[in-house]
C-alpha cells in the first residue's frame, strides 16, 4: 500500500521540478511537499497557496490540456490531418488506460488536490496569523479544492443525469496520508464539492475587484455550476442570482476582440492569471490552435454557421492562416507579446446568466429564461429572442452557450450532462477521421478510463466499464 504514497509524492516533486522556470515557485519552497515546517506560520500558508494556483497552471491542467479536451472531445473543433499527434485519441474518443491525455489530468489534479489539503489542515494549528488572513487562505484552498475534485468528476465518472447519483465517481481526498482510497460515489463526490464551496462562500471577502484570488462570489459562482450539473435547478438559480446581483459586467461587443488577452476585465470572476514570466513557448494554449504554432486544431464548419448574422463573436473565427477552406480560433492569440499565452477565465458572469437561463428553462419559467438569454444577446450584437415555443427555450439556452463558450473547454461536459450525444460531421475535409461520428450520452467510454498506473498501485479502485484494468 506505500507503494501509492511513494508515487504521489514522486508525482508532486515531478511536476514542481517540471516548473522550474516559475520565479515565484523557486521563491516558495513552502509550496512543494507537505511538511509541519514550510506551513507552522501565516508566511508558509500564503506560499503554499501560490504555489497551490501554481500547480493549476500545469499544461495538463488550466495551463493547455483540459481546456482543449474538453473541445476535441465534441463538436466545436476537430484536429487536421497536418498534426503533431497531439490530442488525437480524444478527438477520436477512443482512449486506452495508459493513455497520456488521461493520466496528465487525473496525476495533475490530484497534486492539486494535495497542496490544497495541505493548506486546509494547516491553517487551524499555525502559530500566527489573523482570523481574517486564516480564513482566506483556507477559503481559496477549499474553492481550489472543490474545483479539481469537480473537473476530476465531470471526466472520469458518468454525469449524474444518466446514474442518477449511484455509479462510482472518484476518490475523494482531504488529507495527506498513506492508503489506496476506493472511488467515492457521484453523489458522494457532489456532497464535498458542496461542502467545500459552502465552507469557501462563508469565508471569503464578497470581492469583485480581484478576480485572481477566490472570493465568496467565485465560490457562488463555482455553485451555481455544480448545482447545474447536479440538476438541482432551485439551488443554481438562487448562486447565479446572487452572483448577478454582485455588479458584475457583461463584456460589451465593442470589446470582445481583446477580452480574452486582457485578464482581469469586468466580467472575470476567477481567472487563472499566468505571466509573461511563465509561459509554456511552444506549448501555450494558443498556438494549438494557429499558425506559427502548431495549428492542430481547427474549427469545425458546423460551428462556424451555427453564428447569426452581425453575431460579434464573429471576431474569434477566420480562415486558417495557410489553409484558406479552413478556419482558426483566434481567441487566444496572446497576451503580454506572447504568442498564444492566455490566463484562463475559470468563471465570468455570463455563465451565470447562461447558468440561470437553463436552470429557469429546466423549471419550466421560460420567460426568465429568454430574459437571461437576451441579456448576452444584447451584447453580441443580435437581437432579442421573442415568441419563442417554451419546448425549444431550452434548445435556445443551450445554443447560445455553445456560442458563447466555445474553445473555452465546456461543450464537451454540457453535451454529457443533458445526455446529448455527441454528433461530429465525418464529411468535413481535411480533418482526422474521427471513428465515431456519434458518440452517444450513455455509453462507458464517453468517459476518461481511470490511468492504469492508478490501478496499478490502488487494488481498491474499479475500472470504468469499458475499458480493462
Amino acid at each position: 500500500m506505500k507503494r501509492l504514497l511513494v508515487y504521489t509524492v514522486m508525482l508532486v516533486l515531478l511536476l514542481f521540478v517540471g516548473q522550474g522556470c516559475n520565479k515565484e515557485l523557486e521563491l516558495s519552497p513552502a509550496d512543494k511537499l507537505p511538511t509541519d515546517e514550510a506551513l507552522s506560520n501565516i508566511k508558509g500558508v500564503n506560499a503554499a497557496v501560490n504555489g497551490m494556483y501554481a500547480g493549476m497552471r500545469a499544461v495538463n491542467y488550466y495551463g493547455r490540456n483540459y481546456l482543449i479536451l474538453g473541445e476535441v472531445t465534441a463538436d466545436n473543433v476537430y484536429i487536421s490531418t497536418s498534426n503533431g499527434n497531439r490530442f488525437l485519441s480524444s478527438w477520436k474518443l477512443s482512449w486506452v488506460v495508459s493513455d497520456g491525455d488521461v493520466s496528465g489530468v487525473w496525476n495533475t489534479a490530484y497534486s492539486v488536490i494535495l497542496r490544497a489539503n495541505n493548506i486546509i489542515n494547516s491553517v487551524p494549528v499555525i502559530s500566527d496569523g489573523t482570523a481574517e488572513e486564516k480564513d482566506l487562505a483556507k477559503g481559496q484552498a477549499l474553492f481550489v479544492r472543490a474545483l479539481a475534485h469537480f473537473d476530476l468528476l465531470r471526466f472520469f465518472a458518468e454525469p449524474y443525469i444518466v446514474g442518477g447519483g449511484t455509479s462510482l465517481g472518484v476518490p475523494v481526498i482531504t488529507k495527506f496520508e498513506v492508503g489506496s482510497p476506493a472511488r467515492s460515489t457521484v453523489d458522494q463526490v457532489y456532497a464535498q464539492i458542496i461542502a467545500d464551496l459552502t465552507e469557501a462562500k462563508s469565508l471569503l471577502d464578497e470581492n469583485t475587484s480581484d478576480p485572481f484570488n477566490a472570493s465568496s462570489y467565485a465560490a457562488s459562482a463555482l455553485l451555481a455550476r455544480v448545482y447545474l450539473y447536479k440538476g438541482d435547478n432551485a439551488a443554481a438559480i438562487a448562486e447565479a442570482t446572487r452572483v448577478i446581483n454582485a455588479g458584475y459586467t457583461i463584456q460589451p461587443a465593442n470589446s470582445l476582440a481583446e477580452f480574452y488577452n486582457t485578464p482581469g476585465a469586468g466580467e472575470d470572476i476567477f481567472t487563472l492569471k499566468i505571466l509573461d514570466i511563465q509561459t509554456a513557448g511552444s506549448d501555450n494554449l494558443g498556438q494549438m490552435y494557429r499558425k506559427p504554432g502548431y495549428g492542430d486544431i481547427r474549427v469545425s464548419p458546423d460551428l462556424v454557421n451555427s453564428l447569426e448574422p452581425g453575431d460579434a463573436r464573429r471576431v474569434f473565427i477566420s480562415a486558417f492562416t495557410g489553409s484558406a477552406s479552413e478556419f482558426q480560433n483566434n481567441k487566444f492569440t496572446g497576451q503580454q507579446g506572447i504568442s498564444g499565452l492566455h490566463s484562463p477565465k475559470i468563471l465570468r458572469i455570463s455563465e451565470m446568466y447562461l447558468a440561470r437561463a437553463e436552470a429557469y428553462a429546466k423549471s419550466g419559467n421560460y420567460v426568465a429564461a429568454l430574459a437571461d438569454v437576451n441579456a448576452i444577446r444584447t451584447h453580441r450584437n443580435l437581437a432579442a429572442l421573442e415568441n419563442v415555443a417554451d419546448n425549444a427555450v431550452l434548445t435556445a439556452v443551450l445554443k447560445e452557450k455553445r456560442v458563447e463558450f466555445m474553445f473555452e473547454g465546456q461543450r464537451y461536459f454540457d453535451l454529457l450532462r443533458n445526455k446529448l450525444d455527441i454528433v461530429r460531421n465525418c464529411t468535413t475535409p481535411g480533418q482526422v477521421n474521427p471513428g465515431r461520428c456519434t458518440v452517444e450520452a450513455t455509453s462507458n467510454t464517453a468517459i476518461f478510463p481511470i490511468p492504469q498506473r492508478e490501478t496499478d498501485v490502488n487494488r481498491n479502485i474499479e475500472q470504468n466499464p469499458g475499458y480493462k484494468k
